[in-house]
């Protein structure tokens, strides 16, 4: 059943979301509503309707048409009396607002700017850069505050606004990759004009080619290919900084020299093409396409994970880490400085998967293996690791058999890993 979130109440088992699972602020695909706290939750978040299963939860409330108690059946009954009172009428307190309304007001004034700048580049006018500034700085401020409100308001996207919010969402997760890596905060706003201004080649592509849902014969992928090229002529001349076109002209190259334009590889990509590379995946698996559905978050770094020389390993590896959210099979360093392989995707908080430990850091020593929850409750995850570093040529056997191990064998007094 299909209702408004206004009709939402505690009890109410939610099959669904408007927008999809990633656009909920419990990330995750069903829940109960506990409390009027987690009704609320979805209200701010700006989901319209929801899909309930009331096999499994309470439905909405009938329509009143219960007889009157004794108390309103006597005020029904006694004649009217107009009571005038001085006192000032009571003020509607508004309710502050939530880091996702600032990003909405920030996608709102995205909007504008980023349809008049494609716009301009389809008439193939000059693209006047400095008109984005104030977006930067808004993009910027938002993400300081909360890296995730902005990027959970892009997901709800139509296809039709598919091209600029991917751009907003990218010039953000730059900008917090950038703040993350601890580069001058110059740098990071460039990077966030960048992502804005990366995929301006598109506009020379025609729109069906762009939103077709089949996959795209050899003449239409061409066509798509050029964008890069398309894009940075677009930006040649004026002050735009190098960075941007540098990011338009390289972001689908690879480090193994399999990418486009012109196959470059390894050193011979920038620092901010090869950030760029990951941050335009990323976005782009997670989001709903006209082609395909949305990859969980987990599910996306591991497989961006298993495409070896696509992307520099250490920067993905970096950006893990910056999104918080560990993929299944990723070692990870916990807070009681344990390492841990993450053994799935968390079901209430994609950033505390489940793990299981098998090695103590300060001792040196490999630990009874030990299944670990890394909410607040249990035992955080602080980052990723690197196996090899830690193991050398033995990590890949390590690996194995700590994620075959029988489940029954996972405890506080099961065996050592290799012992």
């Amino acid at each position: 059943m299909t209702i408004k979130t206004s009709a939402a109440r505690p009890g109410m088992y939610v099959h669904a979301v408007e927008g999809g699972w990633m656009a909920s602020p419990f990330w995750r695909k069903h829940l109960v509503l506990a409390s009027a706290r987690d009704v609320a939750k979805l209200v701010e978040a700006g989901i319209g309707e929801i899909v309930i299963d009331t096999d499994k939860g309470v439905g909405p409330l009938a329509p009143a048409s219960a007889p009157l108690s004794v108390a309103a059946a006597v005020e029904t009954a006694a004649p009217a009396v107009t009571v005038t009172s001085t006192a000032p009428p009571p003020r509607t307190r508004r309710r502050a607002a939530s880091e996702l309304d600032r990003a909405r007001a920030v996608v709102e004034q995205s909007r504008a700017a980023m349809l008049r700048m494609f716009a301009d580049a389809r008439m193939g006018h000059a693209i006047d850069h400095r008109a984005l500034a104030p977006l930067v700085d808004s993009i910027t401020e938002s993400v300081a505050r909360d890296q995730r409100a902005l990027l959970t308001v892009t997901r709800l996207r139509s296809k039709d606004e598919y091209t600029w919010l991917h751009s907003v969402a990218v010039g953000a997760l730059l900008i917090g990759f950038a703040r993350h890596l601890g580069l001058p905060e110059e740098e990071a706003s460039d990077l966030g004009l960048a992502g804005l201004l990366h995929d301006i080649g598109k506009m020379a592509v025609p729109s069906a080619v762009l939103e077709k849902t089949g996959s795209l014969d050899p003449a239409e992928l061409a066509v798509v290919r050029h964008h890069p090229e398309k894009g940075h002529a677009l930006l040649l001349g004026g002050d735009v900084p190098d960075v941007v076109r540098d990011v338009c002209l390289h972001h689908h190259e690879r480090v193994d020299g399999r990418g486009y334009p012109f196959g470059l590889m390894g050193e011979r990509l920038s620092l901010a093409a090869r950030m760029s590379a990951v941050c335009d995946v990323y976005d782009a698996v997670t989001s709903q396409r006209p082609y395909k559905r949305p990859w969980a978050p987990g599910d996306a770094l591991a497989r961006m994970q298993s495409w070896h020389g696509h992307f520099d390993p250490e920067l993905l590896a970096a950006f893990i880490d910056h999104i918080g959210i560990h993929p299944p099979g990723a070692l990870v360093r916990l807070r009681s400085n344990r390492l841990a392989l993450v053994l799935g995707t968390g079901v209430d908080d994609p950033t505390a998967p489940p793990v299981r430990a098998f090695f103590d850091i300060p001792t040196q020593a490999r630990l009874p293996l030990t299944d670990v929850a890394t909410d607040a409750a249990g035992d955080p995850i602080l980052g990723s690791e690197r196996g090899a570093y830690w193991f050398g040529m033995s990590w890949d056997r390590m690996r194995t058999a700590v994620l075959t191990a029988n489940s029954n064998d996972a405890s506080p007094s099961a065996r050592a890993v290799g012992a």
